[in-house]
């Protein structure tokens, strides 16, 4: 498949200020540290742009400093950002994160009336997005563009995507859904790939399981990986059913963490690896990502995780 680019996304970019200290409410003064770039599907088009994969992300951004904030760095790490749009009169999103002692996340967001919040139709160069090997969705983005002009932009993205391409689709719910059918029913129906974390697998397909909606998508010819943190990942194909364990690492923070498996698993389905060599990558990336204060800071060059991997195998080994 003859493509410029190996995986697409769009989405919101945003910055992240993030508590330096645990159990700090909002209501009190206290330290902040960031701002971090952020946004679920940036973050996977970096870690997958940094393990040697060709990205193109399209969204839209503030005309500040938080905008180049993000751009920068998916520039930097060698991500297409020529088809981002700086809205004139809008700011970039900003989201306020904190964590209990338990590891609990609480977020404080100013998404709306943000740069984010006027993508449509006519920031979709529908061509770039045909362009494309893997055209990866993201169910946060997806939920926040039920109606209107931003929903036209995401099914624009969709009737895009050439015939012969993959479609990936992270769930990735952060909001409620009143018609999952209606909402999310197109992009499941069209995907390749699915990457539901627990929880997620369930709710998406209306079942009483995760693993009866695991197997129900992946009788319909799809690929699905189901993130389980600490336990690793569950990857279903056809009749097969193939487990990967998780890597331990001391966590820092885990925001990130399931954006950067989608990229490890995506540059694995690109690459023809088995099943269980690609939850291995995916595991590592997403493990990685946990090591770093920020929700990019953990994203390693392919080397390094290729590293990781073989280092924490030697470390099973030796127990």
């Amino acid at each position: 498949m003859n493509k410029t680019y190996d995986i697409l996304a769009v989405g919101f970019p945003l910055v992240e200020i993030m508590r330096t200290k645990k159990g700090v409410p909002f209501e009190e003064p206290g330290e902040f540290t960031g701002p971090y770039p952020s946004g679920d599907t940036c973050i996977m088009l970096d870690v997958a742009a940094r393990l040697g994969k060709k990205c193109c992300f399209i969204g839209t951004v503030g005309e500040d400093g938080f905008g180049a904030i993000v751009t920068d760095r998916l520039a930097r790490d060698g991500v297409d950002v020529c088809y981002v749009n700086r809205k004139e009169g809008y700011n970039t999103a900003a989201v306020f994160v904190r964590y209990e002692e338990d590891g609990t996340r609480q977020y404080l967001d100013f998404i709306n009336n943000s740069a984010c919040m006027v993508l449509g139709p006519e920031d979709i160069p529908a061509a770039v997005v045909a362009d494309s090997r893997i055209v990866h969705f993201s169910g946060e983005i997806i939920s926040n563009c039920q109606t209107g002009a931003r929903r036209e932009a995401m099914e624009k993205t969709l009737a895009s995507v050439s015939k012969d391409a993959l479609v990936s689709l992270d769930p990735n719910f952060t909001i409620s859904i009143e018609d999952m059918e209606a909402v999310m029913g197109p992009f499941v129906k069209r995907a390749d790939i699915i990457l539901p974390s627990e929880g997620e697998a369930k709710v998406l397909m209306g079942t009483k399981t995760d693993e009866e909606a695991c197997r129900k998508l992946s009788a319909q010819g799809k690929i699905v990986a189901l993130k389980q943190g600490a336990a690793g990942c569950t990857i279903y194909k056809g009749d097969k059913k193939v487990h990967a364990p998780a890597y331990r690492v001391e966590e820092v923070d885990p925001t990130g963490c399931g954006d950067s498996f989608c990229a490890g698993f995506l540059y694995g389905v690109l690459e023809n690896w088995e099943l269980e060599k690609t939850g291995q990558l995916a595991n590592a990336a997403g493990a990685l990502q946990a090591t770093r204060l920020g929700p990019m800071e953990g994203a390693m060059y392919f080397e390094e995780v290729m590293e990781f991997i073989k280092c924490s195998r030697q470390t099973e080994k030796e127990e």
